[in-house]
């Protein structure tokens, strides 16, 4: 197999995963405690595990439990993953949370893609 097909699989693979999280009406934040949840926006800040248990003030044993957890429960395999998930879902929950996504002027031309 290319190197693309592989690409190609795994964008397929996370997309399929965070498409299933909206589908379902989950609210994928619920799966985690609120402890999983600060170890994960840290690690989504590209902070060390050392850093985010310095931090947090706990062992860096227990912040490698909460990371596994997190990624185990948001179905990604690791941080890069984590952070294009959260961002996919933040923005296709743009309009819920009363945000608005930017769209192109009506007088003015859509930019070439």
């Amino acid at each position: 197999m290319s190197a693309a097909t592989v690409r190609k699989t795994d964008f397929d693979r996370k997309t399929r995963k965070a498409m299933q999280w909206e589908h379902e009406g989950q609210d994928w934040m619920r799966a985690l405690t609120p402890r999983e949840r600060e170890v994960m926006d840290l690690l989504m800040e590209g902070r060390a595990n050392k850093v985010i248990a310095d931090r947090l003030g706990i062992s860096i044993r227990t912040v490698e439990v909460h990371r596994a957890r997190v990624l185990s429960k948001l179905g990604v395999r690791n941080a890069v993953e984590l952070v294009w998930m959260v961002h996919y879902q933040r923005l296709s929950s743009a309009p819920a949370y009363g945000l608005r996504v930017a769209e192109p002027d009506a007088g003015q031309p859509e930019a070439p893609r």
